[in-house]
């Protein structure tokens, strides 16, 4: 059963570049319910002289759900068991459990990479695979620098499909360093370390269907600071779908600590709530803060009539569906896990294990029973977890591939 939960836990590669320390929260003596609240830490704007000048406290927060069961269930009846099943229990194991949890270790996987590619806001590439590391591991970089993810000592992970590791191998195999953590050798898809990330091809990233405009889409509002919703006109058959980001004419983005203004590409923001028609109103994250805000995320709120820009770096991107890398730092999102109660052994309970990972938080639940009305051996192994979304806005970026 050990051998089980770690060849879940050691092959994920997405996963384990999620934040688990939320997961606490599930663990405390009374049940905490499905979701939790997780405060950010205050921010502040400097006052000048000696005069004492107070600022209200204003606590931003974000929530984590832990509401996604799944498993692998399978049954062998006393026939089967007489004529044709291997016999031992460790034999059963390799043949059966270990098939078992490596395609819940894919799902877990799967699940993560699914949940950063809807919930990241920053977008960088032009749907194509780029053959340099400048292209590639430069863009995503420096756009997390620009935001504020820390970097400095912190573990990186760069998610990128085969076809594009090929590619940036090919004329930079050397510029990758051998991976020297025991601990990270394990991960499926690892590849070597270079440009300040581990980098890892992965066939568990996802292709995005893009939203559909037929033409121009314009702001019909008129935004105050801390409003996460935006009134659009637009055409009648347009969508706004849950992933997209977008952009908006002239505003500019701005460093969360020195609250500068970087760059000269808009502010890019992530639509949150699908939606549709000419008249739309869409929920965005990050929430838009201006000027005078201790959170100050753009250098002046969208004016009425500004131009929204639909996936920036793609030339016509409507209805396409890039693949979605993944550029991700330390603490943009969280994983969390529960255990489940397992009846005792001892009738026709035949196995009752289970066993969490302490690092993770993630459980791997084994039960085997006898059902004497079918006289057959029923297996099963479920897993209970979630995500939420901590720095996601800052520590996270997608690029768009081919």
């Amino acid at each position: 059963m050990q051998e089980s939960l770690d060849l879940l836990v050691n092959k994920l590669a997405i996963g384990a570049h999620f934040n688990t320390e939320v997961q606490r929260e599930f663990e405390r003596d009374f049940a905490p319910g499905e979701t939790v609240r997780v405060k950010f830490p205050q921010e502040y704007l400097i006052r000048e002289g000696l005069s004492f000048n107070a600022q209200n406290l204003n606590r931003r927060t974000t929530t984590v759900s832990c509401d996604q069961i799944f498993g692998v269930h399978f049954q062998w009846d006393a026939y089967e068991k007489a004529v044709s099943l291997e016999r031992g229990e460790r034999i059963l194991s390799r043949e059966y459990i270990e098939p078992a949890v490596a395609q819940m270790a894919q799902e877990v996987e799967s699940r993560c990479a699914n949940h950063a590619t809807l919930n990241t806001s920053n977008i960088v590439g032009d749907n194509t695979n780029p053959t340099t590391f400048d292209a590639c591991s430069g863009a995503a970089r420096q756009r997390l620098v620009e935001l504020g993810c820390p970097t400095m000592g912190k573990e990186l992970g760069i998610f990128v499909p085969p076809v594009v590791m090929r590619g940036l191998k090919g004329a930079n195999f050397t510029n990758f360093n051998p991976v020297t953590d025991i601990s990270k050798m394990y991960r499926t898809g690892i590849v070597g370390n270079a440009d300040g990330f581990d980098w890892y091809e992965s066939m568990s990233l996802y292709d995005y269907t893009v939203s559909t405009w037929a033409g121009a889409v314009t702001v019909n509002d008129t935004v105050a600071s801390g409003d996460n919703q935006i009134t659009l006109s637009a055409g009648a058959s347009d969508t706004f779908l849950e992933g997209t980001v977008i952009s908006i004419a002239n505003r500019l983005p701005v460093n969360p600590r020195t609250r500068r203004v970087y760059g000269t590409a808009a502010r890019q923001f992530r639509i949150t709530v699908a939606t549709s028609g000419a008249a739309p109103t869409i929920t965005v994250s990050p929430t838009i803060y201006g000027p005078g805000s201790e959170y100050q995320n753009v250098d002046a709120l969208p004016a009425n009539g500004a131009a929204l820009t639909l996936m920036p770096g793609i030339a016509t991107p409507s209805g396409l569906t890039p693949l979605q890398g993944l550029a991700i730092g330390p603490d943009a999102f969280a994983l969390v896990g529960v255990k489940f109660d397992q009846p005792p052994e001892g009738g026709n309970i035949v196995i009752s294990r289970q066993l969490r990972d302490e690092e993770t938080g993630l459980s791997l639940a084994l039960l085997r029973y006898f059902d004497g009305d079918e006289r057959q051996w029923r297996t099963r192994l479920d897993t209970c977890l979630g995500f939420g979304n901590l720095y996601s806005d800052n520590n996270a970026v997608r690029m768009q591939f081919a």
